[in-house]
């Protein structure tokens, strides 16, 4: 059963693609805009990307160069020559990562024979299902459309009672290049070339095809389509007349057969492939297609239950307000149809307390959105979700809609762990296994350094240089520290299985350990010794910030505060896993373990802040999108000793609320970590702002479909909101299990259920008031856990499959 607070609902056709509502399976992704004049489907397959696994070897690097300027940099810094050793890092910077690329559009031309009237569209986000309806005169008329993970095709379904029918025109078009286009009385299809090379927007290049064909990847879009009208033959398209039964199965497959591997084969194997698939749908009848899809969408998306605001008790009547609000139109009364949700959203950002306060159902179904997407972004044999999930439908993408890796990609993933989303995690992990291979070679070639290394940009090849042609920022393009956040995940990952676990020890053993340690090791052999006799990182940037060095504006320094932190953290998980696998005299265990007190930890520096170089030199922009010098507090899991949490909180303060969308969520999760519910409350107004409206500069909000606006869109910022509101209402990071530490003031009623912990515990909770009323902890396996809420604690001995209520009343 679907309910406002899980479905999005439109009175009228996309206007454009952010009115669009998303469509996918991990593999295949759709933006579907609704129309009775003109339906619209743009495609995307999560494995289209331009270049190839020799993307990276396009321009070789001068090795004995590349160690020359290093040592340069290295020299300047240590002389305190700021500005001198930022222009001369721009000598170590190579090309660009490849870009996610959009892949084509269905089109349906509509004659309804008649005036259009109740429209509606929705996207229920329970049951994965794109709904259309309204009437044409006194008949109704309803698509329906899902994208199926078995065996991976669109399904777009349409009936009408409409005596003459529907007549209908289905044409298709790609932005690539088509090699070959056919249409048949029953189907038709796209032979399509990616392109060999794309260049970020931001830097001058465009788009370039090749002749050779191990340059770039090839592909197919299929389409088939049975209905009970009459086919009419037309000239580029499939037409047919006085139809009332329509079902279509689009299909998309491309020469890249494996996640990272060397594209094989050409369009015409990738057609039979994509053909292949629909005829094994067309087997099916549609009933069962779309059982099997809503079983298998239901089981990941009902894992947990989450309802904001207070329900009141059937029969009930909700005590009448003197004064009229805003949020009043929001209300439901008797037979009333529900009110849309961008003009729910605009409604809510009218009342003067922020538009959650108005309608706490907002939040939900924002947080049940972050789920729907990474289910459809990101599932096993698939890529990874990009910066926009698996939609894109501009070339050149936004940021070439590739995976930035110095937060963008981990945030997509913070909340996986902790909301059942396991199995999405399975493309991020296989990315990393790809970087481990590809950045040892940087590391060697580069730095002359063991382990592994990747940098700032990465893509589905595994690029793994610091990019941007000798022009870009070093604030960005130098960071080569990707290694040490990325296997966070893997550590997190261990952190949530439940002890004793099988799988966990498999997983450890045959990816954690050998990813960990050669991140310890690129580390390692990337640190320095001071002449104060620790040991740092030069050079050092924080993403994506500048100081003030004597004076002038610098991008590269020493030792920032994120990069001894995540050194800190990984020597750490090191020296664990190496006990737990016997390896206590492995080289890089050893060599660790002798580093590590020799690393400073945060501190606390200028203005009570927490410092983000150890130097603590002046801040240029006070107010910048990342916080990388609270990486400790979040998503790190040091424990913060209260000055240290102060100095967040003052940092936290210091950059101000105001920021992109995907920096909103991470303010959220910071906050979270330092049990700050009412600062939470504030940056909601900001993430739920409507952004129909020009905000100016670089302002979050949500676009009339809900995607998050960075802007322009990145799914960053709804799978960022999902983490924090996770962290306000359940942390497992400190060795506890605690409930609702940073309860938001206007959420003060609701209940969730599924939520996961680490240790592979499962909780449901229940708060009125503010306040928690019952609490349940179940085990994947027999342990104590110890669970706090507010200054109350209490272990629990806990038996596998068997809920444990916290007895709140003791």
């Amino acid at each position: 059963m679907t309910t406002p607070d899980d479905t999005l609902l439109y009175d009228r056709p996309a206007r454009d693609w952010l009115s669009a509502l998303p469509l996918g399976n991990g593999m295949l992704g759709s933006m579907v805009f609704g129309g009775s004049d003109l339906q619209r489907f743009q495609i995307n397959d999560g494995l289209a990307w331009s270049g190839s696994p020799a993307s990276e070897s396009i321009d070789p690097v001068d090795q004995e160069g590349f160690a020359a300027t290093l040592a340069e940099v290295r020299a300047q810094l240590l002389r305190g020559e700021y500005v001198a050793a930022e222009k001369t890092a721009t000598g170590l910077q190579h090309r660009h990562s490849q870009s996610f690329l959009p892949f084509g559009e269905l089109t349906i031309a509509v004659a309804p024979h008649g005036d259009v009237s109740s429209y509606s569209r929705s996207l229920e986000l329970a049951t994965g299902l794109h709904l259309e309806q309204y009437r044409v005169a006194e008949s109704s008329v309803t698509w329906t459309s899902f994208v199926a993970a078995a065996p991976g095709v669109l399904v777009i379904r349409m009936n009408t009672d409409l005596a003459a029918g529907l007549d209908l025109a289905l044409s298709l078009s790609s932005p690539l290049r088509v090699l070959a286009t056919e249409y048949g009385p029953s189907g038709a299809s796209l032979r399509l070339k990616a392109p060999s090379d794309v260049f970020p927007p931001h830097d001058a290049g465009g788009v370039a095809y090749s002749d050779d064909p191990a340059a770039s990847a090839q592909g197919a879009l299929a389409v088939r389509w049975e209905h009970d009208g009459s086919d009419v033959a037309e000239a580029g398209v499939l037409g047919a007349q006085g139809v009332h039964a329509l079902t279509i199965y689009v299909g998309t497959q491309t020469t890249l057969a494996a996640f990272g591997a060397v594209p094989t084969g050409d369009a015409d194997s990738a057609l039979t492939i994509a053909q292949d698939r629909l005829a094994v749908a067309m087997a099916e009848p549609y009933a069962h297609l779309l059982d099997r899809h809503l079983l298998s969408h239901g089981e990941l998306f009902g894992r947990v239950r989450l309802r904001l605001g207070a329900r009141p008790t059937p029969g009930e009547e909700p005590t009448p307000t003197e004064e009229p609000t805003p949020s009043d139109a929001l209300a439901p009364t008797p037979d009333a149809a529900p009110v849309p949700t961008d003009r729910r959203l605009a409604l809510a950002n009218e009342h003067p307390d922020g538009a959650v306060a108005a309608d706490p159902g907002l939040a939900e179904l924002l947080f049940n959105y972050g789920r729907y997407l990474l289910i459809g972004s990101s599932r096993p044999g698939g890529a990874p979700a990009n910066l926009q999930g698996i939609w894109n439908a501009e070339l050149p993408a936004p940021w070439s809609s590739n995976y930035t890796i110095n937060i963008n990609l981990q945030m997509n993933y913070w909340a996986a762990e902790a909301v059942g989303l396991t199995e999405c995690l399975e493309p991020l992990f296989d990315l990393i296994d790809l970087l481990r291979m590809t950045g040892t070679r940087t590391a060697r070639e580069l730095y002359g350094a063991g382990g592994w290394a990747a940098h700032h940009n990465a893509d589905i090849w595994g690029y793994s240089r610091p990019v941007g042609h000798g022009r870009a920022k070093p604030r960005w393009a130098l960071w080569p520290m990707a290694s040490l956040w990325l296997v966070q995940h893997l550590w997190d990952h261990l952190e949530f299985a439940s002890p004793g676990d099988p799988a966990s020890d498999e997983f450890l053993r045959d990816r954690a350990w050998p990813a960990i340690r050669g991140a310890a090791e690129f580390g390692l052999d990337w640190l320095v010794e001071l002449p104060d006799g620790t040991l740092g990182t030069v050079p050092s940037t924080s993403p994506e910030n500048a100081f003030l060095g004597n004076g002038e504006t610098a991008e590269v320094g020493i030792s920032s505060t994120m990069d001894l932190t995540m050194l800190r953290e990984v020597f750490d998980h090191v020296a664990v896993l190496g006990e737990r696998l016997g390896l206590q005299s492995d080289p890089v265990v050893m060599r660790a373990a002798a580093a590590l007190p020799r690393i400073p930890g945060p501190s606390v520096g200028r203005g009570g802040q927490i410092r983000e170089w150890l130097a603590d030199d002046p801040q240029v922009e006070p107010n910048h999108r990342h916080m990388s010098h609270l990486w400790f507090l979040h998503p790190g899991a040091i424990q913060a000793t209260p000055e240290l949490k102060r100095g967040a909180s003052a940092s936290l303060d210091a950059r101000g609320r105001e920021s992109t969308g995907w920096s909103l969520s991470w303010k959220i999760a910071l906050r979270a970590r330092l049990g700050q519910g009412e600062e939470i409350d504030e940056l909601l107004r900001l993430v739920f702002r409507d952004m129909t409206v020009d905000r100016g500069g670089q302002s979050g909000g949500l676009y009339p479909n809900l995607l998050a606006a960075h802007p322009p869109y990145q799914i960053d910022g709804n799978f960022g909101y999902l983490a924090g509101l996770v962290e306000a209402l359940q942390q497992s990071h400190a060795g506890e299990l605690e409930l609702l530490p940073a309860l938001p003031p206007s959420l003060p009623d609701g209940e969730v259920v599924g939520l996961r912990g680490r240790g592979g515990v499962t909780t449901s909770l229940r708060w009125r008031d503010g306040l928690l009323v019952s609490a349940e902890v179940t085990s994947g396996s027999e342990q104590t856990v110890r669970v706090r809420y507010g200054e109350r604690v209490w272990d629990l001995t806990l038996t596998p499959g068997q809920p444990q209520p916290v007895p709140l009343d003791a």
